[in-house]
């Protein structure tokens, strides 16, 4: 009888902690699931701004990617019973256990092409990289400032590899153009959608001299051949859906509405205007093609679009270095040149410290010094995520990777 109620008692004790070691691993799941989550996050933004302070050291960047994360887990749990029954004296019960618990995380990295990186680094943002940021709750003037060199005829600051940053005259209007479309857009009086356009991407061609292979071959490229004016001529046209600038009727009696049409050289009969690059601005192309002057020299023209040259990735990031305050051994030592007081002062201000900072948003350690965002810089915070997404949009993981190294995760 006695040997009946001890293997009862193990019995339940087994029931009640096996479920339990379940639970318990799936809870240790969970948690390791959003460590690994932060420390792959924390890894890639401090590659970021450790990419930005070589630059401020005129070094090249060099940019790793993850392709791939993997982890083991394993559990294992014991569980023992005794008793003593002595004759004459109460029975005596004992149970013991124990769990075990154990993982190994690692994560893979790759060696990007250096071709397809640099082609995605060096080549211009696409009018459409810059304005889906717009449109995903970015501020429009932070991003045109950020990613635009030119706007119609407005220049914004300027990079130059060895010579800095440098204000072109006028820059102070494209701030202000910046400025105006952020305030009216706000009071409702223009806005900022997607839409249709179209743009001519060569001469016409005579019915009689159309090859019909034209037509499927440019429907990839999102070209059509159209007739319009004359049905005996076909137009190669281009469709695509850049955002428009729109002004509300209410905006005709708004003074800086009207200001900034004339800081843009808009045409006054429109209220709609695309914004696209140079090569998709169908006005540009055949001003090109025909050896006419650009629009952008050509005061007597008004424009019918908003046309933006854009910086590339790399000059994004250069300009950004140029924030990066630098230590003064190093400065004194000709590892780094000092600059004059730059423009736009409240755009990023990455710090420097002898030790490592407490009150770090990001850091990151380089050449025996930390360099970081401090937590209460809510603007540098803005700017800085800012540079993350567009390198996210535009550069992204390059396909086809090489695996070069698996560590595993503390």
């Amino acid at each position: 009888m006695k040997r009946f109620i001890l293997t009862g008692v193990a019995l339940v004790s087994t029931i009640v902690v096996l479920p339990g070691c379940a639970r318990f691993q799936t809870r240790q799941i969970e948690h390791r699931h959003w460590e690994l989550n932060e420390s792959i996050r924390e890894t890639h933004t401090e590659q970021l701004l450790l990419n930005i302070v070589r630059l401020r050291y005129d070094e090249t960047p060099f940019f790793l990617q993850v392709s791939s994360i993997s982890t083991t887990f394993s559990s294992s749990g014991t569980l023992g019973a005794s008793g003593q029954f002595p004759d004459g004296g109460p029975n005596v019960l004992g149970l013991n256990g124990s769990l075990t618990y154990s993982e190994t995380p690692t994560v893979t990295w790759s060696l990007p092409d250096s071709r397809e990186q640099l082609g995605r680094l060096m080549s211009p943002m696409g009018a459409d990289q810059l304005t889906v940021l717009a449109q995903s709750g970015w501020d429009a003037e932070r991003v045109l400032r950020v990613g635009v060199k030119k706007l119609n005829r407005l220049r914004n600051l300027d990079y130059l590899v060895g010579e800095g940053i440098f204000e072109p005259a006028g820059y102070d209007q494209f701030r202000e153009a910046l400025q105006l479309v952020k305030q009216l857009n706000r009071d409702g009086l223009v806005d900022l959608a997607y839409g249709g356009k179209s743009s001519m991407v060569g001469g016409k061609i005579p019915m009689d001299k159309m090859d019909p292979r034209a037509i499927p071959e440019g429907l990839p490229q999102g070209i059509q051949f159209m007739t319009r004016a004359d049905p005996n001529m076909f137009e190669p046209i281009k469709l695509f859906k850049p955002m428009f600038l729109r002004f509300s009727k209410e905006s005709d009696g708004d003074p800086r509405a009207q200001r900034l049409r004339e800081l843009l050289n808009l045409d006054g009969t429109k209220y709609s205007f695309g914004i696209v690059d140079t090569a998709s601005s169908g006005t540009e192309l055949l001003r090109s093609e025909s050896g006419k002057i650009t629009q952008a020299f050509d005061p007597a023209t008004d424009y019918a679009e908003i046309v933006v040259n854009n910086r590339s990735v790399m000059e994004v990031l250069y300009f950004a270095s140029r924030y990066v305050e630098v230590p003064e051994a190093d400065l004194t030592q000709g590892r780094a040149i000092a600059d004059a007081k730059l423009p736009d002062g409240d755009w990023l201000d990455i710090r420097t410290a002898a030790s490592e900072p407490s009150d770090a948003w990001l850091k990151v350690k380089y050449r025996g010094s930390w360099f970081y965002i401090a937590a209460d810089d809510v603007i540098s915070r803005a700017t800085f995520t800012l540079l993350d997404a567009i390198f996210a949009s535009v550069v992204g993981n390059v396909p086809g990777a090489k695996p070069l190294l698996t560590l595993p995760v503390k």
